[in-house]
């Protein structure tokens, strides 16, 4: 059966809190907060160690964090925060990770911090390189580098973390060059916004990378980061379709539009299908009433999920 989790963004933190433990209660496998410099979060990690408290079984992390420069988060840190939410949360921690946007507005985004976006090649590399110093970190290993983009001298961190041998390793990967680190690094995939017929095209091409690194299909678990809008009625979804489409700044005849969930309680259990038929084992699904809760409930009840 398919996975359903729930991604959160917010400044406002007494909203965040009560999402989750609403989550929490209605049986959500998975619960996310975002990273990053945006202007609709606080740091990732610091809302991670105090959410971590809010939940007792969903598993816990970031929507994704970001590895591909020092500045942003170097691995003997990314490692160090790692370890302490998988500490506070009893072992629940997921590190999902992201090579990041391919846009000009993402880069000055970035770069208006001082910190270097290079290009999409040396994201990915730098990436992996990253990978393998957060697991070796975790192993309680004696780490000596001099990569592309990280040194480190004889590294070592202690307390190991609560999993063994390290919380699972997600990479969010749309592109070929992006998918063939995922398939010879990650323990689960993620791609963001494209249809069920997208998804498994994106999943085959994610198997033969694994096979080319001798490793199992189904040994990397695969999620989809999708919107989702349960309406009662044609005039509600046309709103929920309007504000999708106004907020990203898109016309009403958008492909991306395709990707949502907004239907009533039929098309929408149809749709999730759909993606599971196509090899979904999670959707990481952001609510349009967020941070109400009636619509993460609803689904709660439709999905049996408790």
């Amino acid at each position: 059966m398919i996975a359903l989790g729930v991604q959160t963004w917010s400044t406002d933190v007494p909203a965040v809190e009560r999402f989750w433990r609403a989550a929490e209660a209605c049986g959500y496998a998975r619960i996310t907060y975002g990273d990053g410099l945006w202007d609709f979060t606080h740091d990732g990690w610091t809302m991670l160690a105090a959410l971590a408290a809010a939940t007792r079984r969903a598993r816990i992390g970031p929507a994704v964090t970001y590895a591909f420069d020092p500045a942003a988060h170097h691995p003997s840190w990314l490692a160090r925060r790692a370890v302490t939410v998988d500490h506070l949360s009893g072992g629940r921690l997921d590190l999902r990770l992201a090579v990041g946007a391919e846009d000009d507005a993402t880069r000055a985004a970035w770069e208006r911090h001082g910190i270097r976006y290079p290009p999409a090649g040396e994201r990915i590399a730098a990436l992996e390189e990253a990978v393998g110093i957060v697991r070796a970190l975790w192993r309680g290993e004696r780490v000596e580098i001099e990569g592309r983009a990280f040194t480190l001298r004889g590294a070592q961190l202690a307390p190991p973390p609560v999993q063994r041998p390290g919380p699972p390793v997600w990479i969010a990967a749309m592109k070929p060059q992006a998918l063939a680190m995922a398939a010879r690094c990650a323990d689960g995939w993620e791609a963001s916004y494209v249809t069920p017929a997208a998804f498994a095209t994106l999943s085959a091409s994610l198997d033969a990378r694994l096979a080319e690194s001798g490793r199992p299909a189904a040994g990397v678990r695969r999620s989809l980061e999708i919107d989702v809008a349960l309406v009662d009625s044609e005039a509600e979804a046309a709103r929920c379709r309007q504000r999708f489409c106004a907020e990203r700044g898109l016309p009403a005849d958008d492909p991306m539009l395709d990707t949502a969930l907004i239907g009533d309680r039929e098309a929408v259990v149809s749709r999730i299908g759909a993606y599971a038929a196509a090899g979904a084992t999670d959707l990481m699904l952001g609510f349009a009433d967020f941070p109400a809760t009636g619509m993460l409930e609803r689904l709660a009840r439709v999905m049996a999920l408790r």
